[in-house]
């Protein structure tokens, strides 16, 4: 399973070209769904479903849906929820935050909690987004705040860290 996510990944941050600078949320959901094998949760995580929040207007709601149906994180079964703010924002395993949300409020709602936050927009590792998608040498990737992720309590395995551009 690790050799296809390595493999999945090469192929993808080799095939995108950022003339069009649009985010492909299809790959994205795919992304997200093989996050959830390379991230551990703490114990008190482990329960119940396993939810993947997307707050704001995102495409990638639709695509997490189809790709996430019937499938499941460890034995927890995966149900995606769509937040419209971070008032909203309830317990969730990940949580996605599209251009539209306001992501200062988001990181408050969710600081010291065992949150995996995914952003898309420049900027947003540095100011604690566990994951942010950037396009970089007109590639699609990802940077990995793992100062952010630790203080979530998440545990990012080293295959996970050595596809990633650290900040």
């Amino acid at each position: 399973m690790k050799k296809i996510f390595l493999m999945l990944s090469l192929t993808l941050s080799i095939g995108f070209a950022a003339q069009a600078q649009e985010m492909d949320y299809r790959i994205h959901s795919v992304f997200l769904y093989n996050f959830t094998k390379y991230v551990q949760w703490p114990a008190t995580a482990q329960s119940g479903d396993f939810v993947i929040g997307v707050i704001g207007d995102s495409p990638i709601y639709d695509e997490l849906v189809k790709i996430t149906n019937g499938k499941t994180a460890g034995t927890q079964k995966i149900v995606v929820k769509r937040f419209k703010s971070a008032d909203g924002v309830d317990a969730c395993h990940m949580l996605f935050v599209s251009w539209s949300a306001n992501f200062e409020k988001v990181q408050a709602k969710v600081q010291g909690k065992p949150v995996l936050v995914i952003t898309e927009r420049a900027g947003l590792a540095q100011k604690g987004s566990g994951i942010n998608f950037v396009i970089r040498d007109n590639k699609c990737r990802f940077e990995l705040n793992e100062d952010a992720t630790r203080s979530a309590g998440l545990k990012i395995a080293s295959e996970l860290s050595k596809l990633a551009i650290t900040v």
